[in-house]
Formats: C-alpha cells, structure tokens, sequence
C-alpha cells in the first residue's frame, strides 16, 4: 500500500513538474500581416498588452501565407491574419478560414495636392480631363480602375456610357507623368490615405487629400482583411483580440489615421470588397 501510495505521489509531483516546465500558452496570441510599420505594430502590443495577451506579430508575404495555410491548415505558425489590400487578398482566394472578413477596414484612395496650387480637384474624372497627375503607390491606381468599372456597369447595354467610360480611361492614360521627386513635390497625386498620411506629408507638410468624389462622405476604398484560421488552438484569444480591433476601428480616431482607415459609414452604397476582388483586373 505505502508502495501504491508512494507511486502515485511520485506520478504526481513528476507531472506537475512537467506542466511547470512547458512554456504557459493560454494567452498566446499570433498575427501574420503583410504591411505593418513599426509604429502600427507598437499599437497593437498595446492593445495585447493592456488584456494581457501574449502578442506576436510576424511579416509574411501573402504568397508565404497561402503557403503556410495550404501545408498545415491547421498549425501554420499563427492565428490572425491581417491583409493590406485587394491586390493581397487575391493571393489568398480559395482558402477556408474560421472568420474572415474582406472589408474589415477601409483604406480610402483620393487625391493628394498642394493647398496653394490653381488647381482644384473636384473628382475623379478631373484627372482624366482637365491636370496632369502621377500615381504615388501602386495600389490606388487599380483599385480606381474597379471602382469605375462599377460605377459605369451599365455600359455593355448602353453605348453612349461605354463611349464614356473608354475616354475616361484614355484621358487618364494621356494625362499620367511618370512619379519622381519633382511631382512629389508639386503634382497632383494620385494614392491611398494611408500613402499621404505616412509618406507624402512627411516630405512635403503642405499636402492635402480629398477623397475626389464631391461629397465629403463618400469614398472609393481599398480594403483590409481580418481572418481567423481554422481550428486555431488560441480560437479564443484571436475572437477577442478582433472585438478589441474593430471597436478601435469604430471609435478611435486616433487608431485608424495610424493605419490610414476611414469610418465604416464614409463607404455606404459602394461595391462590396468581394466584388471588387472579382474585377480588380477588369
């Protein structure tokens, strides 16, 4: 009996030791993005840290994490995924996640100027029509493209609006420099909020942007994504840890000028991010 009992105790003590010995995980938490600053990521250990979470941010290409996704599903090596645009989210399509959402923030594109300068733009078409412009990333420039190809639908019945929609598209062609220093200074841009915001007014404080569109509450948009993997072992963690980002995104000023996202009720009655996804090459 001592025998029995001693075993037991001994069993005991050596498993104890053994989950003293394993690294604690409960509040584990693991993002894979593909654009983050150092300023941004210094946001989100905040927010981890304030709900005591353990949080680590990894930079993968969106070609990696499809990658990771497709070998193990399951244990790719994180929990969230953070994708900043359309143009990234495609390399991602036909993957299967526990939660995803395509529109999670919008990234609103417009046009960059100069506040001094005769020029004043009004919309979109203005560049096509009536000012010289350069594009200063390369994402605002297809994403404008599948907005317009939203907007003019209809012309494929109505051949008036597809004469329409063809020398809008030729005007931009004629009217584009090629960016360099000098436009970046000087010229109209062409860009996404998050490009004026954290490049452009950085070398030129000057610059304003305008979301071109002649309403101020209205805005084409890029997007960036939120997932959730599959039968994630921190299922938990990652569910709360998106409550915690979209209520930022909702009522912090502050936390979406850092990433360059817009308010959720400045995209009403425009196309959806899946549609845009499905036409961003159109």
């Amino acid at each position: 009996m001592r025998n029995l009992l001693f075993i037991f105790l001994f069993l005991r003590l050596a498993s104890c030791a053994i989950e003293e010995a394993q690294p604690h995980t409960e509040n584990q938490l693991t993002v894979a993005q593909n654009f983050m600053t150092n300023a941004q990521k210094q946001v989100l250990f905040k927010m981890a840290k304030r709900r005591n979470l353990n949080l680590t941010i990894i930079e993968l290409s969106p070609q990696q994490i499809r990658k990771a996704l497709q070998k193990q599903p399951w244990e790719p090596g994180f929990d969230i995924v953070i994708l900043d645009g359309l143009q990234a989210q495609k390399a991602l399509t036909g993957i299967d996640f526990q939660f995803h959402q395509a529109n999670f923030a919008a990234i609103p594109i417009g046009v960059s100027y100069v506040p001094d300068s005769v020029v004043k733009v009004r919309h979109f078409r203005d560049l096509s029509r009536h000012y010289l412009w350069s594009a200063a990333d390369n994402q605002a420039q297809p994403i404008l493209n599948a907005h317009l190809n939203y907007a003019y639908r209809a012309r494929e019945n109505k051949q008036q609006l597809n004469k329409t929609y063809k020398t809008l598209l030729r005007g931009f062609k004629d009217h584009q420099l090629a960016f360099d220093k000098y436009q970046l200074l000087h010229t109209l841009l062409l860009c996404r909020y998050d490009t004026h915001l954290h490049v452009l007014k950085k070398v030129a404080k000057k610059r304003r942007f305008t979301f071109a569109l002649d309403q101020n509450n209205k805005c084409y948009a890029d997007y960036m994504s939120l997932s959730i993997i599959e039968q994630s072992a921190n299922y938990h963690n990652a569910k709360q840890f998106k409550r915690y980002l979209t209520f930022m995104r909702d009522n912090n000023a502050a936390f979406r000028e850092v990433f360059g996202m817009t308010a959720k009720q400045d995209i009403n009655m425009q196309p959806t991010a899946s549609w845009l996804l499905q036409n961003l090459e159109k």
